[in-house]
């Protein structure tokens, strides 16, 4: 459908907060959705499932990736109480629950806004949520725990109306790693740990594949901030199929896309890249693993169809709670991290979750 829309002005025509209004206004109503508004419905994850409209479906970007057990009991009363069979672990650390009907939608934000999730800002043209790396600040391999700065990085972005109208999407990660992330998909921008040539820790920056220098942990938000208001400013909108950020670096050409961000910076780039060449590959993280705080593993969990019943759920939950674990991580290929597994628990805890498809 969306190829059909003029979607620059779909965008002109609301913004991401008006549409808000619209999804309850439809949910009352019962009104059939026309196709500009079913587009930007899809800016806070709602998407028909089919041409009637009969069912919807909902994706539920991940802070981080991460769910506590306070967060998984809230979804198992979702799938409950409104007679959904699965919950589904989708690419870019989402959840998604099928087979809605438009007007449940109301309660179930309430239900996942009272413990801290939600569908809003989901997709759209805009900056969607920083990826980073599964096991960060649990690793005793990481150069640095970039949590707070990823955080910083999701308080900037998403959700602020100045980005709400880029070309197109626009993906930022972020790692404590020199290898980076192995989201299972190149980033727009990455921002790597390395150490620099007075052994400090510093950021390469990272245009796609290529990197341009590098800059310290405090430069990071400024120079996102700028590399997004360029391909705000610049970036193709007139063709949606060339509208996305390599569609842009390859038109602009790197050098001078070089040139503008460092224009408007007040900090200089450090040119020197690949300052450490013995570049260690990208690390599993399934099995048993030594965790960074002392009597906790982390325990990395294939997950054979991405998805859970309800009953899996449920058990899940209750393994969870039974083996002194409270945290999970979504990764980027759809398995599950379990974050914080006491030790002396982790192979017992592991091996009850064989039978809902989650295998060591």
């Amino acid at each position: 459908m969306s190829h059909k829309l003029n979607i620059e002005k779909i965008k002109s025509d609301k913004s991401s907060n008006d549409i808000i209004a619209d999804i309850f206004y439809y949910c009352v109503t019962a009104e059939r959705v026309d196709l500009e508004d079913l587009e930007r419905f899809k800016w806070h994850g709602i998407y028909a499932q089919d041409e009637e409209q009969s069912f919807f479906a909902l994706k539920v970007p991940l802070n981080l990736g991460e769910l506590n057990l306070v967060q998984l009991k809230a979804i198992l009363n979702i799938l409950n109480e409104f007679n959904i069979d699965e919950i589904s672990f989708k690419e870019g650390q989402k959840l998604e629950f099928r087979n809605l009907k438009l007007f449940s939608l109301p309660k179930i934000f309430n239900l996942l806004k009272e413990v801290e999730l939600s569908s809003f800002f989901e997709s759209g043209h805009s900056i969607k949520k920083v990826i980073t790396c599964p096991v960060n600040g649990l690793d005793s391999t990481q150069l640095f725990d970039v949590e707070d700065i990823a955080n910083k990085l999701n308080d900037t972005f998403v959700g602020n109306k100045n980005f709400f109208n880029l070309p197109n999407s626009l993906q930022f990660a972020i790692s404590g790693y020199r290898e980076g992330c192995d989201a299972g998909f190149l980033p727009d921008v990455s921002f790597n740990a390395t150490k620099n040539l007075k052994d400090k820790i510093v950021f390469e920056v990272k245009i796609l594949n290529t990197c341009i220098g590098n800059i310290t942990s405090s430069q990071i938000i400024p120079t996102a901030r700028a590399i997004a208001n360029i391909y705000k400013d610049f970036g193709q909108r007139e063709n949606i199929k060339f509208s996305d950020f390599k569609s842009f670096l390859d038109e602009i050409e790197l050098v001078n896309f070089y040139n503008i961000l460092s224009s408007m910076l007040d900090f200089k780039i450090q040119d020197s890249c690949f300052i450490n060449t013995n570049i260690e590959p990208k690390k599993p993280r399934m099995g048993i693993n030594a965790s960074l705080i002392e009597g906790f593993s982390y325990i990395g969990l294939k997950s054979k169809d991405a998805k859970l019943s309800k009953n899996d759920l449920e058990k899940l939950v209750f393994n969870l709670e039974r083996y002194g674990a409270s945290k999970i991580k979504i990764t980027h290929k759809s398995n599950i991290i379990i974050l914080d597994a006491p030790t002396k628990n982790s192979q017992d805890l592991a091996s009850n979750l064989k039978d809902i498809g989650l295998i060591l």
